[in-house]
């Protein structure tokens, strides 16, 4: 939030931006360290739309016939998220900020690494 009472201008996906095509979150790691390289979208669950979102990917995995087990492990997600996020909006300032306007110096070696393996980040 800005200092001045003007509103702050939110963003749409950073990938949009020519600023920055990397996305906004440019590397997701796998366990071993190898960066994931196919297309992915990063929500945290303090975001307030994470548990809605969830709760319809569970919702459309079930009907695809995916194992129950890890359905269930979505909407439990799901809940925690929809928590999370409510303990985090009721904050005086919330941390939340998945539209905000940059407000972090980008590391150009991490920028560099995400180029390499083309920008798979949304």
């Amino acid at each position: 939030m800005s200092d001045t009472n003007e509103p702050v201008e939110r963003n749409g996906l950073w990938r949009n931006d020519p600023a920055t095509p990397e996305g906004k979150y440019p590397i997701v790691l796998r366990r071993d360290g190898t960066p994931l390289e196919s297309r992915y979208f990063v929500m945290t669950l303090k975001d307030p739309a994470t548990a809605a979102a969830l709760t319809a990917y569970a919702n459309e995995a079930a009907c695809r016939g995916y194992n129950p087990g890890y359905v269930a492990d979505v909407r439990e997600l799901a809940a925690q998220a929809k928590e999370i996020a409510a303990e985090d909006q009721g904050l005086k300032e919330p941390t939340a900020d998945p539209d905000a306007p940059r407000h972090r110096r980008d590391n150009p070696v991490v920028l560099l690494w995400a180029q390499s393996i083309g920008n798979p980040g949304a």
